[in-house]
Order: structure tokens, then sequence, then C-alpha cells
């Protein structure tokens, strides 16, 4: 009988390079075929570092930190972008007048992390490229949409956006990188009807639905994959009666339909980092390896694909 394609699967590195170093490890850890990324690569923020005292100084995890050295203010960097923090060497001045204008910060924002994405893009290259491993990113809800063409640039990593792509001769892997509305209002979400119609023109593309893998970054609504804190409209979390917030269903009604309409092989999640686990809508199994990016902590999933079952499904973390 033929070797399992094993595929490992992570979501939400929202800028943590030491997360993504992990991932590019992991497939000669874990003997994968195939690493995927299901969306959401991009940091939210940038930290300013500025001169001060003959140093740089700068905020880390909500305290304030002074290094001297040029080693020392790497280090800090390198802390920084293990957190998903973009860093920035500025002054106050400058940075009081980016910070004063928003089409200013945003356009800085863009451009640091398309630089982020290319550096990122480097590390796999470097590492992988040449070894048979394949290295597949798709976009999120937080992402840039000019990262479709950073990453669509490369002879060695595969864009899955817009496109069917084949893990081996029998398993095609679909995508879908939006979600539905948060109470973010980020960049790529769209109403239900919409994801409804995205996955049915990219499912007519199909050869065998039943033995295909579902990357759709949103989980389905109403299972173990999408529970998150209640929030107001002011993004605070609602409480409960014993102190704890109330936690809610928040994925998507489209792709739970979906699941059940097609009943892929396997469904692979993210969006909601809290909802670590597995869920199952009739034979489709869907899991989301959850996330916990900002201590630098890697959580995946290890998934064996035999041509008609998945013969194993392994949640790691390192």
């Amino acid at each position: 009988m033929a070797k399992p394609t094993r595929v490992f699967f992570v979501s939400d590195l929202h800028g943590s390079e030491r997360c993504f170093r992990k991932f590019v490890n992991a497939g000669k850890v874990y003997d994968a075929r195939v690493l995927l990324i299901g969306g959401d690569i991009a940091g939210k923020t940038i930290t300013p570092l500025w001169p001060e005292n003959g140093g740089w100084t700068g905020l880390y995890l909500g305290s304030r930190r002074w290094v001297q050295t040029d080693s020392d203010l790497a280090r800090f960097e390198e802390d920084l972008r293990a957190s998903g923090t973009i860093p920035y060497r500025t002054t106050p001045k400058e940075w009081q007048d980016v910070s004063a204008d928003r089409r200013t910060a945003d356009a800085l924002f863009r451009t640091l992390a398309l630089d982020v994405l290319r550096r990122w893009m480097a590390i796999a290259e470097s590492r992988l490229k040449g070894t048979g491993i394949r290295t597949l990113i798709g976009l999120g809800n937080d992402d840039l949409d000019e990262m479709e063409g950073v990453l669509a640039s490369s002879d060695y990593i595969e864009l899955t956006d817009g496109k069917i792509l084949r893990l081996d001769d029998t398993h095609e892997l679909l995508t879908v990188p939006y979600s539905n509305i948060t109470p973010w209002h980020t960049n790529r979400e769209l109403a239900e009807p919409q994801i409804t119609e995205r996955i049915r023109a990219a499912a007519e593309e199909l050869d065998h639905p039943e033995r295909a893998v579902f990357n759709i970054h949103v989980p389905p609504q109403g299972t173990h994959l999408d529970i998150a804190p209640r929030l107001t409209a002011d993004l605070t979390k609602v409480m409960g009666p014993g102190g704890e917030p109330e936690m809610v269903h928040v994925g998507s009604s489209a792709v739970r339909a979906a699941v059940e309409q097609y009943q892929p092989l396997l469904g692979l999640h993210g969006h909601i980092h809290e909802s670590k686990g597995f869920s199952e809508l009739g034979r489709t199994v869907c899991a989301n390896p959850g996330s916990v990016y900002t201590e630098g902590v890697l959580q995946g999933l290890i998934v064996d694909l035999e041509p008609n079952r998945v013969k194993a499904l392994v949640l790691t973390t390192g």
C-alpha cells in the first residue's frame, strides 16, 4: 500500500516569525510532504523603536524596554517579531506624524507587512527549496490583498487562493481565504451569501468533492471550532453571571451548509484561536489547530491522507 500523504497544517500566525520558523522546520520534524498555512499570516501592529540615552527604547508586551548595543537591539527586534508585531526604527517626531494621519499609518503598515512576507518567503525557500517538501500558503480575513501578488511571485511557495491545488494523485485542495462578518470589520470579510457562492464556484472545479480537503479560513458555525467570547459594539467582552466571558458560536453558516452538502474528506479551518479541536459534520471531519502566536508557540495539525479516508489527525504544540 502506498504511503499516506502527510500534511502539516497551521493557521493564524499573525506575524509571529518564531512560529513561522517552527512551521518551516516542521516538515522535517514531522516527515510531512506538504506544509500548509490556512490564513492570517500578517501581523496586526507596528512597534516603534527610537533613540534614547545613547540606546534604543520601545514597548515589549506592555512594558518599556531600553537597550544599548547593536546586538541587544537586534535581539529586541527578534523578540518583537516573535510576538507578532513589526519593529520599526523611527524618531518620536516621525512616529507622532505617522500616528496623526490614518492614510500614512496604513501605507506604512502595508509596506512593512509586505516586507515581512518577503522575509518569510526567503526563509522558507532557503530551508526547503529542493527538499521535496511543498509549502502552500493562503490568506485570511486579516491579510492584505497585495500579499497574493507577493506570494504568487515565488517559484517555490504555492499560493492556495483562487485555484484548486492537488495534494497528490487523489486529493484536491479547495481554498476560501475569507471570513464572515466580524465585529472588527477586517480587510477580507464577506456576507454569508458571498461565501456560499465562493465555495460553490470552487467546488464546481473539483473532480471528486468526496475526496477533497476544504481549506476554508472561517470554521463552520455551531461546532466545537467556532466558539469565542461575545463582544459588545465597542469590542468589550460580555461577562456572564459567574464572571467568565459569555461564549457564543461565531463561525459561518455558509461554510457549515457547504460541508454538509459536499461532504469533503476533511475541513481545515482557523480564525477562532481559542477553539482548538475537531468536529464531525456527517462523514466530514473538520479541524482547527487554534493559535497562541503571541507566546511564540506553534499549534498545528498533522494529517495523514489515504485515498478514501483520513488515516490520522494529530494536534501538535511546539
